[in-house]
């Protein structure tokens, strides 16, 4: 059971309480000594006031500050508690230990009882004055919380009605409304709004976060602003004061002990209001009081910003402020603002530490003019955090806005530069290409100018007029084959040192092998099975350009290349000499297209690929951007391992006008992101979120500032 309250205190010695809450009182008093101490100082406190002549506090109508002598007035045995605590008052005895002529107690309700136009259920909770129950409003069909007195007593109703207009005066989202309060079947009733939660004191008992902790009681001195606002001190504020629902608004209820504050312009308190809460009398819970709490002294507003930053302080740290052994030690440590230091650990701000200890300065006058003062900072240091996380992310965000908007500048830059790039590339080839073909075709021309051709076209001379059989056909191609061996061609020679050597071949005009300068000893192989050169012999056609692979099975059957041809692309031209509509014979050149491709690089940037038109190539671009650049026209966008590139085709036209291949150039499109795969949407994505987060942040701090 938690420490007695005024209310508790106040009602104990007046009798009011219920059977079972004055057992559980009793049963408290026998295990704490402050809570003994404290019903023996309200005693004394009691028996002055009864002792003192009308007007005895002076002619200004103050009373004096003075400390409270707890170790003269009563002894506790703790056996038997409170009613063997020995006063030397007999009057103030009688109180304390119950007199015979009290009105007969409450000891509880029946459930489904009417009281008034309220159905009493079960019961929520019960109190110093009273019982709260559920009820139902059955005029306007609504659930509400109903307060009765546990017994019928003047002051106690009194006190009631008074905590009911102190509500009703205050109509604020943070604060426990008030819609009746009357009299029926001599029980003094309060129908408030019911709250389904719990205290606040239960919510904080779970773990949760400082920035939590703040939100919940920024709103519950919300609520006290509001009071204040209406001229209303609660003089008794603490967790167990506050209710957080379960739709986690907080609301602050009980102003039992509640005072109207002088110098307000408000309805004037009449006579018995002020006289229930006389700034002499030591009202409130000790744990949460202020010092002009204890020393008598005058409440006001600010009265209520001390017990607020207690509660807060006992949130935040997990402790109360001030530590004593009794009531008047803790007194004087309230006094004498001895707040405890810190524990290790605590994970509380220092700026918002000194917004505390400001709340808990002694004197009145140290601490914030009004409550608003003191949330308007709480509400400031809950959202730093906010507004710097706010500031950071609206900075990150500038930060990668500007490199995105760098990197685009720059692609843009960039974009032009392989687009002029691709241009010269694409006209290099055409040209690469035509020159190509005119060295070849050049070379055909000298090659054939040689003597030893002319037997080549003496050998189909011979075959047209029937001069010849097969043995001597087949002996005048093997002296052919062996001239053209053994015959130093210039062309050969010049071209055999180089490191992509141009493969020379002759073939008569029934398309067989006659000498290929890979393997002078291989001859008489059919090239019947190369569709262009039975087409070329047929049409009797002068060149022609192809591209295909070395390794293609029909190349390699013809045994042109040797027994063992190289990996890549070939470029085979064609020359076939005819004299009218007869082929007299070919002269076949093949050369690696890679050959091609360095007759057209103009930079080591661009990379570089022929492919033929069934989709193989050969070269330095990737082969999936080969693949895509197939079906697309133009410079196009692709992006392969997170890399952006731009990508266009050139076709290859041969010089009878067919379409030979393709070279495809590719460029890496570049830019400030280009620090690993995806770069770019990761940077969009991160500034997107920054943008989010400032804004979110900001919100959030904003909204902290106004909670």
């Amino acid at each position: 059971m938690e420490c007695l309250d005024a209310n508790a205190v106040q009602d104990l010695m007046s009798d009011a309480l219920a059977a079972p809450a004055r057992a559980a009182v009793m049963g408290h008093l026998d295990t704490c000594q402050d809570c003994r101490d404290l019903i023996g100082a309200v005693a004394r406190d009691t028996i002055r006031e009864s002792s003192r002549e009308p007007g005895g506090a002076g002619t200004d109508g103050a009373t004096p500050r003075r400390r409270i002598d707890l170790d003269a007035t009563a002894v506790a045995q703790p056996v038997s508690g409170l009613e063997r605590t020995q006063v030397k008052n007999d009057a103030l005895a009688e109180t304390v230990a119950g007199g015979t002529d009290r009105a007969p107690k409450l000891e509880g309700i029946a459930i489904g009882r009417e009281l008034g136009r309220y159905t009493l259920h079960e019961q929520l909770g019960a109190g110093a004055m009273g019982i709260v129950y559920r009820a139902d409003d059955r005029e306007l069909a609504r659930s509400v919380a109903v307060k009765i007195l546990h017994r019928p007593d003047p002051a106690l109703t009194e006190r009631l009605v008074r905590e009911a207009r102190s509500m009703a005066q205050v109509s604020h989202p943070n604060v426990v409304g008030v819609y009746d309060v009357g009299v029926a079947k001599d029980t003094t009733y309060i129908a408030m709004e019911l709250v389904q939660g719990t205290s606040l004191r239960g919510w904080q008992e779970a773990p949760r976060t400082t920035a939590e902790l703040i939100e919940a009681y920024v709103a519950a001195g919300r609520g006290l602003a509001a009071a204040h606002a209406a001229g209303i001190v609660h003089r008794d504020f603490k967790p167990d004061n506050v209710l957080v629902g379960n739709d986690g608004r907080v609301r602050v209820t009980d102003f039992g002990l509640a005072a109207a504050r002088p110098g307000e312009t408000i309805a004037k308190p009449r006579l018995g209001e002020l006289e229930l809460t006389h700034s002499g009398m030591v009202l409130g819970t000790p744990a949460y009081m202020a010092p002009e709490q204890f020393l008598g002294g005058n409440v006001d507003a600010r009265t209520d910003q001390f017990s607020f930053c207690v509660a807060l302080h006992e949130a935040l740290y997990r402790q109360r402020p001030f530590q004593g052994k009794s009531y008047e030690d803790l007194g004087d440590q309230v006094c004498e603002g001895r707040v405890r230091p810190p524990p290790q650990g605590a994970g509380v701000s220092n700026e918002l530490r000194a917004i505390v200890l400001r709340g808990l300065s002694v004197r009145p006058g140290d601490r914030y003019p009004t409550m608003d003062h003191l949330l308007d900072d709480l509400a400031r240091d809950r959202a730093r955090p906010w507004r710097r996380a706010s500031i950071a992310a609206a900075l990150l965000a500038i930060v990668l806005g500007f490199g995105l908007v760098a990197d685009w500048a720059v692609r843009d830059r960039v974009s032009g530069q392989i687009r002029q790039a691709f241009a010269a590339t694409a006209f290099q080839t055409d040209r690469a290409v035509r020159l190509l073909s005119g060295q070849l075709d050049a070379m055909g021309n000298q090659i054939y100018a040689l003597p030893v051709m002319r037997k080549v076209a003496a050998h189909h001379d011979e075959a047209d007029f029937g001069l010849g059989s097969a043995d001597v056909d087949r002996q005048n191609l093997e002296e052919l084959h062996e001239e053209l061996a053994s015959t130093d061609w210039k062309y050969a020679r010049e071209i055999a040192g180089k490191e992509r050597p141009i493969v020379i071949a002759v073939a008569d005009y029934k398309a067989r092998l006659l000498y290929t300068s890979a393997s002078p000893t291989s001859w008489n192989t059919s090239l019947i099975e190369l569709p262009w050169i039975k087409q070329a012999l047929d049409a009797g056609t002068g060149n022609s350009m192809r591209l295909m692979r070395f390794d293609d099975p029909r190349l390699v059957a013809t045994q042109i290349l040797g027994p063992t041809p190289p990996s890549g692309l070939a470029v085979v031209f064609t020359r076939t000499l005819s004299l009218g509509e007869s082929a007299k014979s070919q002269f076949l050149q093949i050369l690696d297209a890679s050959y091609v491709l360095d007759n057209i690089r103009l930079d080591d940037a661009t990379l570089l690929s022929i492919t033929t038109a069934d989709g193989t190539s050969s070269g330095t671009v990737p082969p999936p951007l080969v693949a895509a650049s197939a079906a697309t026209d133009g410079i196009h966008e692709q992006t392969l391992g997170g890399t952006t590139y731009q990508v266009q085709a050139q076709p290859i036209f041969g010089p009878d006008g067919q379409l030979v291949g393709r070279v495809v150039m590719a460029r890496q499109l570049g830019g400030v992101l280009t620090l690993f795969a995806h770069a770019r949407l990761v940077f969009a994505l991160a500034v997107l979120a920054a943008i989010l987060v400032a804004f979110g942040t900001l919100w959030r701090a904003r909204r902290l500032a106004h909670v």
